[in-house]
């Protein structure tokens, strides 16, 4: 692995669930990057890293950074595979065959080396070395201390030259004063490839049913995480970067779910980041719209500071843009200047919660002016995404009005037949996946021409993508799932009809506290604290919004929840 005239990228991936024991994950990852910095061969390797990494961040970090060597540290669990976190902090298992699935596939991409510095990882080592040349895995339970000896000096050894089984002796020798140097174990690469035989590999006779991670959305938006997989809107993200690159407003308007919030997350920001000038806030306005707008100019005036004390900067700023003591525009100067060479882009996301939470009209008005005006010097632009039926609370300000007159918005509609044909085959393409013959017409049939199928279309994708066979997308499951049209319903009839009477009862009130009925428009989600639904029915919502019912998303900290896209309609005992 010597001799190389560009640098190599290792990638460090770390996973420590809130209900695992505490690693010492950091402290691992910063002797590994001090080691590599001071080395003699240190130009042929550049260091990544990913913490608190779930299944679907596993092979995107992957993705994105086409890694020669990559290092998972964390939690082993023997034969079951190893432990990354799901998006409640928690553990999840990801099984033996989905990795060495995945890294058959990253073999051919450039992936030379995988490092499992977990426990009982021997298994997933032998897995994923029929593809891989060099795999490094644990034989038994390793010490939190062993473990980062053993990384250190492994690639101490990389960065002064040495091959991998010299590397990988020299991390076995600083374990011996830990009794565990026999611990870690190097599998290599059968010199001639083979199909895997399940009577001498038990542990991978599921590898022909894995079913890779899904490349489609559900009922989420595409982010920026995801770029990699979205397709079809390639023109009209064309078109907005360069309105966002010449003009300081740009609106993306569209009806509800026409894929506004995915094409500025997953098609423009990706754009702007590889130009490398841009500094990139995003916010949602919420009840209280001056606080994520502070909260998001705090994240640029000091990027460096904790959480807890950029919230406390942002609800002395948010104080202040309300009392009039400081503006936006003078904020956005100071960051600008801290900056310099460099354009600020605000994302609105969702701006229709500026009149569905934010009940006073004065502070609507006022956060409008205060935008408005901080838009007027240079090197800024402000994005905002707003659903098609809300615009005419948008005209009837009139400052608003003429500001749109002179920047038009970008209006989103319904996609072609070929760019949903796009978005439908190319994820599955990426991940080498295929649709039986006919099958794309056949959902392309189904979806239509109205937009607000778009989120139809994604869910029936995701469902379908979890019903493949040998890697393929069937007529079969197509049909099970209940096509375009019923798949969601089907789903969320199901999920209801699994739970208890009381079950269901909650279930009713608590759908009926994330709607807001709408007056001359579409009824609009609305999020909900974990107050307002109660602790005793969280249980309900954490099950609500797991893996197999996602009919609701939890904030990050638990502290609130949101149901599916108002677009779409819930069962009906739901109601």
């Amino acid at each position: 692995m010597t001799n190389q005239t560009s640098p190599k990228t290792i990638l460090i991936l770390a996973a420590n669930p809130q209900n695992t024991t505490r690693l010492r994950l950091e402290e691992e990852i910063r002797e590994i990057d001090e080691g590599l910095r001071r080395a003699n061969q240190r130009h042929q390797y550049k260091l990544e890293q990913k913490l608190a990494v779930r299944s679907r961040d596993f092979y995107r970090a992957i993705l994105d950074y086409k890694p020669s060597i990559v290092h998972f540290c964390g939690h082993g669990v023997g034969q079951e595979g190893i432990v990354l976190e799901d998006d409640t902090g928690k553990s999840a298992v990801v099984p033996t065959d989905a990795l060495a699935s995945m890294f058959k596939l990253f073999a051919t991409k450039g992936v030379e080396c995988v490092i499992l510095n977990a426990c009982y990882s021997e298994v997933q080592a032998t897995a994923i070395s029929q593809y891989v040349n060099y795999v490094l895995g644990m034989n038994k339970a390793v010490g939190d201390k062993a473990a980062l000896a053993f990384s250190v000096a492994f690639y101490d050894g990389l960065a002064a030259g040495y091959e991998v089984e010299e590397a990988h002796e020299l991390g076995c020798s600083q374990m011996m004063s830990f009794l565990e140097h026999e611990t870690p174990v190097l599998k290599k690469k059968p010199l001639i490839d083979s199909e895997i035989d399940s009577e001498e590999n038990p542990d991978l006779t599921a590898f022909k049913d894995f079913i890779p991670p899904n490349p489609y959305q559900g009922l989420a938006a595409f982010g920026e995480e995801d770029a990699d997989f979205f397709f079809g809107q390639e023109n009209f993200v064309h078109k907005l970067v360069e309105s966002t690159n010449q003009q300081p407003l740009v609106g993306v308007i569209g009806p509800s779910g026409s894929g506004k919030s995915s094409v500025v997350f997953a098609g423009l920001i990706p754009k702007l980041r590889q130009e490398g000038n841009w500094l990139i806030e995003i916010f949602k306005p919420g009840k209280d719209p001056f606080l994520p707008l502070a909260f998001a100019l705090v994240r640029q005036l000091e990027p460096e500071a904790g959480e807890t004390h950029k919230m406390r900067e942002a609800m002395g700023l948010a104080s202040d843009f309300q009392q009039g003591r400081i503006t936006v525009q003078q904020v956005i100067s100071q960051i600008l200047e801290r900056n310099p060479g460099k354009r600020l882009l605000l994302v609105a996301d969702q701006f229709e919660e500026l009149y569905t939470l934010c009940p006073v009209k004065e502070e609507r008005e006022r956060f409008a002016d205060e935008l408005l005006t901080a838009i007027s010097q240079e090197n800024i632009t402000l994005i905002f995404t707003l659903r098609a039926d809300f615009y005419g609370y948008v005209l009837s300000y009139r400052p608003f009005r003429d500001a749109l007159e002179t920047y038009t918005p970008k209006l989103l509609s319904s996609m072609k037949r070929e760019e949903l044909q796009q978005a439908i085959e190319l994820p599955a393409q990426k991940l080498d996946v295929q649709l039986e013959d006919q099958l794309t017409e056949r959902i392309l049939d189904d979806v239509g021409q109205e937009p607000g199928n778009l989120p139809l279309l994604e869910f029936a994708l995701t469902r379908l993508w979890e019903k493949q066979k040998h890697r393929t997308l069937t007529h079969s499951a197509y049909d099970e799932i209940g096509g375009v049209k019923k798949a969601i319903a089907n789903h969320a009839e199901q999920v209801y009809q699994k739970l208890t009477e009381t079950e269901k009862q909650q279930a009713q009130r608590i759908f009926l506290q994330l709607v807001r009925p709408g007056e001359g428009t579409e009824d609009t989600r609305r999020v909900a604290t974990r107050e307002e639904v109660g602790d005793e029915n969280w249980n309900l919502v954490s099950y609500l919004a797991g893996h197999q019912a996602r009919l609701v998303v939890t904030g990050r900290h638990q502290r609130d929840l949101t149901p599916l896209p108002p677009s779409l309609p819930l069962p009906n005992p739901l109601y």
